[in-house]
């Protein structure tokens, strides 16, 4: 990726971020606020107008004097990202890989979360956690993570999330928006769905799937030989065969079916953005 087209594209997107944010998490802010839950602060004195629910008996036997738990309301959201860096997000038909079209997501959605003053966290992975953000206010720890991304040229070629879901649920964080940024082509997508499903628990999630074109559509030139970007495999193929082209968007589509189902009957919200596309577009009204 060159560089410096992207961060003056990622700068570009950071002025836009306002403007998407206000069209599109306001209305998930107060969706997220709904049945959020009360963290204790403090005990204190109990004072007339306090209620007898929650005196803490404990304490209040302890100095003889009546004591009350103090709670303040749960407003804070944590967003934590879940970003593939596998070997695969190379791919690109047209003038943007995957990844390029990942940094431009993650841009646009974790400047929009900043806005709302809300902590942003992120965990990279491959077939291995490969870099985890604490969740943090601010952009400056938005660039931060953005320039992790951009400037690292990441040597693990395999992809499968678990590991990185099995990490984030062994942190402190039980209340988050967890997206995921991939192009789902792992290793085990059943296992995959499962540790996602079980990562996301009650909370909110959003799969974005990035996709190029021409893994359904090989072009049509003849005997050529394909490299997996994962596996290092060489095939060659016949781009004439009908046979061939079938079995590849087959393979794709199954899967993309697989991910369809499985984030239906889990609540989960799922949309498909090419390389090609419009990501703002494509965004609007996602959330």
């Amino acid at each position: 990726m060159n560089l410096k087209e992207i961060i003056k594209s990622v700068r570009r997107i950071e002025l836009k971020a306002k403007s998407f944010s206000n069209q599109n998490f306001s209305g998930l802010d107060r969706s997220a606020s709904k049945g959020l839950g009360m963290n204790f602060s403090e005990v204190r004195e109990y004072q007339l107008g306090d209620e007898t629910r929650f005196i803490d008996w404990n304490v209040t036997a302890r100095y003889n004097n009546p004591h009350v738990k103090v709670f303040e309301e749960e407003r804070e959201h944590v967003n934590m990202f879940f970003i593939d860096v596998s070997g695969s997000l190379d791919f690109g038909g047209g003038e943007r890989t995957k990844k390029r079209v990942i940094v431009e997501l993650f841009a646009t959605v974790a400047f929009s979360c900043s806005m709302n003053q809300d902590k942003i966290g992120a965990v990279f992975f491959s077939d291995e956690v490969v870099k985890y953000f604490v969740p943090k206010k601010g952009k400056k720890h938005v660039w931060s993570m953005l320039k992790y991304l951009i400037e690292n040229d990441f040597k693990s070629k395999y992809s499968d999330p678990s590991s990185a879901f099995d990490f984030f649920q062994k942190t402190k964080w039980k209340r988050y928006r967890m997206f995921l940024f991939s192009d789902l082509l792992f290793s085990d997508p059943f296992q995959s769905i499962s540790a996602f499903k079980k990562t996301k628990s009650k909370n909110q999630a959003f799969v974005i799937r990035v996709h190029d074109e021409m893994e359904n559509k090989l072009p049509i030139k003849g005997f050529y030989q394909l490299i997996n970007s994962e596996t290092g495999l060489r095939t060659w193929v016949n781009g004439f065969s009908t046979k061939v082209q079938n079995s590849m968007r087959r393979t794709n589509e199954k899967n993309e079916l697989l991910w369809k189902e499985e984030c239906k009957s889990g609540k989960i919200l799922l949309t498909s953005i090419s390389t090609r596309s419009n990501i703002y577009s494509k965004l609007n009204g996602f959330f």
